[in-house]
């Protein structure tokens, strides 16, 4: 049967905008950071209890938006208020500073992000060196205060070159360092140990459903008939008034149908 809720959840979207996310093999196709939209986009239209917030990242990181049930809003910021380039340093992809200022924000800005219980991570994971020791402190962080984390590879199996831009339009050339190219690999091992430690799940671009379907279950199903409709709940609401009539009529004409004797109230 259909099941609906009673109660919503606070879900953050984690997203990279480093210069890996621009990533494709040809001007035609979709870069790394569309393909990270279009997980954004079906997600929020799979939970529509929940209240969405995003951050932004690459070597640093900030919030895009409050959390909001507002769908246009976000899929406007979506889709025309993210991209590589959105803060002066986008050559970096510095996820553990990511999850840091999540952890930071939460615990100052309780009234903004306290309710925050799952963040959604979507990212190719390139980034280098010794990732799990930068990582257990903001995971840690995250654990204690009840809140899970689950990571979106963006990617393709073998390495992905990344497309030049002139004035924002794709050119034929591919991004070379030393005259090599630069070649971006999904991670999905690193994606994987962080939703493990954050106990939440690891989902690919095409598993959007399976995602949703983690970020419901932490939500309270509403009781539902055989026929997927609301079952009817017993409503007292009419047994209170009468209750508080009768109170009332009992405390106006109490003290005058009996004279003599004092009322005596606490």
């Amino acid at each position: 049967p259909f099941v609906t809720y009673t109660s919503t959840g606070s879900y953050l979207f984690v997203v990279d905008v480093s210069r890996s996310m621009q990533a494709r093999f040809a001007c035609s196709e979709p870069t790394f950071l569309d393909r990270a939209r279009q997980v954004m986009l079906q997600t929020l239209d799979a939970v529509p209890e929940g209240r969405f917030g995003i951050v932004a990242f690459d070597r640093f990181a900030f919030p895009v938006t409050q959390l909001t049930s507002d769908r246009a809003w976000l899929a406007d910021v979506i889709n025309n208020g993210l991209f590589v380039g959105l803060m002066l340093e986008a050559t970096q992809t510095e996820i553990a500073n990511a999850l840091t200022v999540v952890a930071d924000k939460r615990e100052r800005l309780p009234d903004v992000f306290g309710d925050v219980s799952h963040i959604i991570l979507i990212s190719d994971g390139h980034v280098s060196g010794a990732f799990e020791r930068r990582l257990q402190a903001p995971l840690g962080r995250l654990r204690e205060a009840g809140v899970s984390v689950s990571a979106v590879g963006i990617g393709n199996p073998e390495s992905t070159p990344i497309t030049d831009t002139d004035d924002g339009q794709c050119v034929s050339d591919w991004i070379e360092i030393n005259g090599e190219r630069v070649l971006i690999p999904l991670r999905a091992d690193i994606l994987k140990y962080i939703s493990t430690e954050g106990a939440g799940g690891y989902f690919t671009e095409s598993e959007t459903a399976e995602l949703a379907a983690l970020l419901r279950s932490n939500l309270q199903p509403a009781v539902t008939g055989e026929a997927g409709v609301d079952a009817p709940t017993r409503d007292s609401s009419g047994l209170f008034v009468v209750i508080a009539v009768l109170a009332l009529l009992g405390y106006v004409y109490w003290p005058v149908r009996f004279p003599d004797e004092p009322a005596v109230r606490e």
